[in-house]
C-alpha cells in the first residue's frame, strides 16, 4: 500500500507539472490505460493520481468518458469566483482570528517567493507561489468543511491563471496578498475578510478584461 501510494504521488506530480507547464492543455484526455502504458505502470496508481487532479480541480471527470484536463469558460469562471470570494474571505477571517506564528512565517515566505518569481519571470513559480499563499490561508482556518468546499475552487483558479497573460497580473496580485497578510498579522478579522474578498474580485475582473 505504501509503495503504491508513493507511485500515485509521483504520477500526480508528473501530470500536475505537465498541466502547469501547459504541456497538457484544457480538453486533453487523461486516459488511465494510455497513461499507465506510457509510464510503464499498473492502472491503480495512475487512477489514484488522476482522481487527485479531479479533486483538486485541475481535471474534470465525464460520465463514460473518463477524465480530461479542466478548462474554464466565462460563465463558469464568474460562478467559481463568486463562491470563491465568499469562502476565501471567510478563510482569511478565521486565519486572522488565530494569528498563528507558523502561518505568518509561511505567508511571508510565499509572498517573498512570489516577488522573486516575478523578478525572474518564472511563470510556474509565480503560479506556485500564488497558490501557496491561498492554500496557507485556507490551512490556517482549520475548518475541514471550508477546506473541502474551497480546495477544488483553488484548483479551478489555477486553471484560469494558465489561460491568461501572466505578464500583466502578478504584481497586482502580490500587492493584494501583502494587504491580506498585513490584516492577518494585525489580527483584524474584518479587514482580512474584506481584503481577501476584494482580491478575488480583482482577479476575476482582470481575467474578464483579458478575455
Amino acid at each position: 500500500m505504501i509503495s503504491r501510494q508513493r507511485l500515485a504521488d509521483q504520477v500526480y506530480a508528473v501530470l500536475r507539472g505537465q498541466i502547469l507547464a501547459r504541456e497538457l492543455v484544457p480538453g486533453d484526455h487523461l486516459s488511465v490505460p494510455v497513461l499507465a502504458e506510457t509510464l510503464g505502470l499498473s492502472r491503480s496508481p495512475v487512477r489514484e493520481a488522476v482522481q487527485r487532479l479531479v479533486v483538486e480541480g485541475l481535471a474534470v471527470e465525464e460520465f463514460h468518458r473518463g477524465a480530461r484536463v479542466a478548462g474554464v469558460d466565462a460563465t463558469d469562471l464568474a460562478d467559481v469566483y463568486a463562491v470563491r470570494g465568499v469562502l476565501e474571505g471567510l478563510a482569511a477571517r478565521l486565519a486572522a482570528g488565530r494569528r498563528d506564528a507558523a502561518l505568518l512565517t509561511v505567508l511571508r515566505a510565499s509572498v517573498a517567493e512570489h516577488g522573486a518569481a516575478i523578478k525572474a519571470g518564472d511563470e510556474q513559480a509565480i503560479i506556485a507561489a500564488d497558490q501557496a499563499f491561498h492554500q496557507a490561508v485556507l490551512d490556517a482556518a482549520r475548518n475541514e468543511h471550508l477546506t473541502r468546499a474551497l480546495g477544488p475552487l483553488l484548483g479551478r483558479a489555477q486553471v484560469a491563471m494558465l489561460s491568461g497573460d501572466l505578464s500583466r497580473w502578478p504584481r497586482k496580485a502580490l500587492a493584494e496578498h501583502r494587504a491580506i497578510l498585513a490584516a492577518i498579522r494585525m489580527g483584524d478579522a474584518e479587514a482580512a475578510q474584506a481584503a481577501a474578498s476584494a482580491h478575488v474580485q480583482a482577479v476575476l475582473t482582470r481575467h474578464q478584461e483579458l478575455g
